[in-house]
């Protein structure tokens, strides 16, 4: 209780300083702008829809960082990763393809088949629920939401930490669109463009938009020669908008999503053993015992076996919007199917070929009603929500050297010539049925102070069917199916688990004058339990949050300054851990975890030429009370991480950019340098260091000349200082000596982007 009356009191004291400033400001200044004629004189007024309904950015209180296509084209954002710098308490990982999203300390470091994510990602209003479909590439986009803290009521499902909502751009009545392509250092071509227009006026409208995406590798297969990190995708998507009366509105989306490549690798960061014993069970790595090295550039891998990924998605989105007076009627039906490989190699050096091999078909399918109310005091929405999926491990295969496996199970060496034995088969099918009811309603009972209420009930039952084995002697044979030698069953049916949630949201919020609003809230958030499909255990527990936060939101100077800020306070229950464990990736849940912070965002136009943005983030993080497996220490049963550091969460995060632009000729040069500078944060709950990020400070710059002709060229470099970051990491398996192995970000990169619109 000390620590919420302490932020309180923060927070309180910041936004009586921050509208006594606003205040001064105005009695000073000219008179304001409305926020109506914003965009003429100063800041452009962002329109989110963070409730589900269309509002100013400015007046919805929810901390919502707001991210328009002009935003995102000036900082060179083509997927969710390049975002993570523009959004305090923000952090995107990756392991394996499978996106690791975080979100204030609250987030997921899940990377395998049927893992599920802590931050709801949403395409279109769409739920989608599989980590390794949310790096696919964005393109075409309209504007990307980041709403922080639980989002339990208005998007339920897996919003634990927060919501990231994209739309893409729709077509209207006049004919427009745009071609941009981009050449760079490691052969990079990235080619997108979209283009759509009406066929009938008002009534028939149709938008198709598509993107290339190619590059070398960022490092090499010392063993083999061929590259690590490189990347070969396209996607295509085809929007069309009917509108048979001017009530009545449908929108059918389909996409299309294919990536081939050797991107999927895990790099090699040292030996993490701790447990002191000779052998497999210790250091240095088993690849070490056997005389092999490892790569000393990070970028580079050193294996007998070259990591793969394949992904293929099909998405179809039907949208129908009813509007009824002050009711509108909305329908969200989604439809989503992929399919994925990843061979992973394991063994963290040149002499160990191990290698681990996953395929993940999935299907799902959603459907959500909402129904919204407007008046001048009430503002209310309420829906229902629908949600299967049928996801599968494709019994992958572990393969393993016979002579490691004889090294670390003590089996004595017959003299039979060294093979790949397929060690670990596992996969198998999990089935899920998710259905929710929620609402939530604003109303302002004096004018300018608004209460908010809402309430989501929701029912997930889940059942896995698993195949889990091992074998000490069956020949691995690739591309067939394998037979265990195990006393494990081949097939295992789970019983089916319910879980039941009941997420409500309070909230007040006071219009301080037109240019400040100031507001609390208390929410909760909610993740369903359910199984791992790398073991036969039972289900773990579903993780619950319970937040405490206050904000402020004011513009200044004209509208010239935007200041936000929020303070925040969660106390976080059953917080679901993945770690390796044995040959065996495992979900365990920690008892308490605590999180408090504050972060704000600046917006400023300094003069008619600089214009500058900042945001910051303070976390501070601690399981509070925590003992389970530590992939490290494997001969120890529990582990107590208490008091230790969450996954993911750098106690600081600073971001500043500045664009200058001048006039020349008909046209303009803008030039932009933006910088991003985090402290340490760690991968695992035994937060050591080596599977650490360490601080580090990151730069970026670019050159444009947009002419008068609706053309630009940019010059760009990121990562001008070609510092080498960890994105993700992992205790690998005990019987290859625990290598601590994860992904990297991209080193320097530079290149020319044309783009012409029309």
């Amino acid at each position: 209780m000390t620590s919420i009356r302490a932020l309180l009191h923060a927070s309180a004291l910041s936004a009586s300083l921050l509208v006594a400033a606003g205040a001064v400001q105005a009695q000073q200044a000219a008179p304001a702008a409305t926020a109506d004629d914003a965009g003429t004189t100063g800041l452009q007024d962002i329109i989110v829809t963070a409730e589900r309904r269309s509002s100013s950015a400015q007046r919805t209180p929810v901390a919502v960082t707001a991210l328009s296509a002009d935003t995102l084209v000036a900082a060179q954002v083509r997927t969710l990763t390049d975002m993570q710098q523009l959004v305090p308490a923000f952090k995107m990982g990756e392991n394996d393809g499978y996106a690791q999203l975080t979100i204030r300390g609250i987030g997921s470091s899940g990377f395998v088949p049927t893992a599920e994510g802590a931050v709801a990602v949403n395409l279109n209003d769409v739920y989608v629920s599989r980590p390794i479909a949310q790096l696919a590439g964005m393109y075409d986009i309209a504007s990307v939401e980041v709403l922080k803290g639980p989002q339990g009521t208005l998007y339920g499902r897996n919003a634990t930490a927060g919501s990231v909502n994209m739309s893409t751009a729709r077509p209207t009545n006049e004919w427009s669109g745009f071609g941009r392509v981009l050449v760079g250092n490691y052969r990079a071509l990235n080619v997108e463009g979209a283009v759509g227009g009406a066929l009938v006026e008002d009534r028939l409208l149709v938008r198709v938009a598509g993107f290339m995406d190619k590059h070398d590798g960022y490092g090499k297969n010392l063993v083999t020669g061929n590259d690590v990190s490189d990347k070969d995708a396209w996607g295509v998507r085809a929007t069309v908008v009917v509108k048979p009366t001017d009530t009545l509105t449908g929108t059918l989306i389909y996409e299309h999503y294919k990536q081939s490549d050797n991107g999927a690798a895990l790099h090699y960061f040292g030996a993490a053993g701790l447990t002191g014993l000779p052998g497999a069970l210790g250091t240095p790595p088993v690849f070490q015992q056997l005389g092999g090295y490892a790569a000393s550039d990070v970028q580079d891998i050193a294996s007998p076996r070259d990591s793969k990924f394949r992904l293929r998605i099909d998405a179809v989105t039907g949208i129908l919007e009813w509007s009824l007076g002050d009711f509108q009627l909305k329908s969200i039906t989604g439809y989503r199917d992929q399919n994925s490989l990843t061979i992973t190699p394991l063994g963290g050096g040149s002499s160990v070929d191990a290698f681990f091999i996953a395929g993940e078909p999935a299907h799902q399918f959603s459907q959500e009603v909402q129904l919204n109310y407007t008046s001048d005091r009430l503002k209310a929405t309420a829906g229902l929500f629908y949600f299967r999926e049928k996801d599968s491990s494709v019994p992958g295969s572990s393969p393993f050297p016979r002579s490691v496996l004889n090294a670390f199970f003590g089996v004595p060496d017959d003299g039979t010539p060294d093979y790949l034995v397929d060690f670990v088969e596992i996969g198998g099918t999990i089935k899920t049925r998710a259905k929710a009811a929620f609402a939530q309603a604003t109303y302002e009972v004096v004018d300018n102070l608004s209460l908010t209420a809402g309430i989501r009930v929701s029912n997930e039952r889940k059942q896995a069917f698993l195949v889990n084995g091992f074998s000490l002697t069956q020949p691995y044979i690739a591309n067939s199916p394998t037979t265990n030698d195990t006393p494990l069953p081949p097939v295992t049916v789970q019983p089916r688990v319910s879980f039941n949630s009941t997420t409500p949201r309070l909230g007040i919020q006071y219009q301080v004058d037109p240019r400040t609003m100031v507001y609390a809230s208390y929410s909760k958030g909610f993740k369903s339990g359910g199984y791992d499909v790398t073991t036969v255990a039972p289900a773990f527990e579903p993780e619950k949050l319970t937040a405490y936060e206050v904000g402020i939101k004011t513009t200044m100077a004209n509208n010239r300054l935007r200041f936000n800020a929020a303070g925040f306070y969660y106390d976080y229950t059953n917080l679901q851990v993945l770690q390796v464990v044995g040959p065996a990736v495992v979900t365990t849940n920690a008892a308490t975890a605590r999180v408090y912070g504050v972060e704000a965002q600046i917006d400023a136009i300094v003069s008619d030429q600089f214009k500058l943005e900042a945001s910051g983030s303070y976390l501070n993080t601690k399981y509070k009370n925590y003992a389970g497996p530590d992939g490290a220490r494997p001969l120890l049963a529990t582990v107590d991480f208490s008091g230790n550091h969450l996954n993911n969460a750098p106690e600081f995060q600073a971001y500043l950019a500045g664009t200058y632009t001048w006039a020349l000729g008909d046209g303009e040069i803008a030039a932009r340098v933006d910088g991003e500078y985090s402290t340490r944060y760690y991968f695992t709950p035994a937060n050591l260091k080596l599977l650490s990020q360490k601080p580090f400070a990151k730069v970026n710059a670019s050159l444009t000349y947009k002419a008068a002709s609706n053309w630009q060229v940019t010059a760009f470099v990121k990562n001008i200082t070609d510092i080498d970051t960890k994105t993700s990491g992992v205790v690998n398996t005990p019987i290859l000596g625990t290598p601590a192995q994860g992904a990297v970000a991209p080193p320097r990169t530079f290149g020319l982007e044309a783009r012409y619109s029309f």
